[in-house]
């Protein structure tokens, strides 16, 4: 799937939250990646980084080929109660208007320049 400047952003701010590491292992001296809780296929939930968390190369593979180890970790990591909004959430469909896409852009863009000062 092509990465848009959207996905670019919002990768880029989700990695940053976590204080460039892994939120499992906590490793900062490899690859760091945005891993999808639920795929970005799912748009409802596609730039939102509630539904992201920063993995290195190696667990963001290891939960790919694992999902009931991800799902495990996650349940423990975010709660039932997080993990189940978010799953409606995701679940949910949603047709971004450009109007609002570029919105939201706008905001990634916004909320990354906070965390880069």
């Amino acid at each position: 799937m092509k990465r848009s400047k959207e996905d670019i952003v919002f990768s880029k701010l989700v990695r940053t939250m976590a204080g460039h590491q892994c939120e499992y292992c906590k490793r900062t001296d490899g690859q760091l990646d945005s891993a999808h809780i639920f795929g970005r296929r799912h748009r409802n939930t596609r730039w939102d980084v509630d539904n992201a968390v920063s993995l290195c190369r190696y667990h963001h593979r290891h939960f790919t080929e694992n999902p009931v180890f991800f799902f495990d970790w996650l349940n423990e990591y975010l709660g039932t109660e997080k993990l189940d909004a978010l799953r409606l959430k995701a679940n949910r469909i949603k047709k971004w208007k450009a109007v609002e896409k570029a919105e939201m852009y706008q905001n990634l863009k916004a909320k990354l320049a906070k965390y880069e000062v």
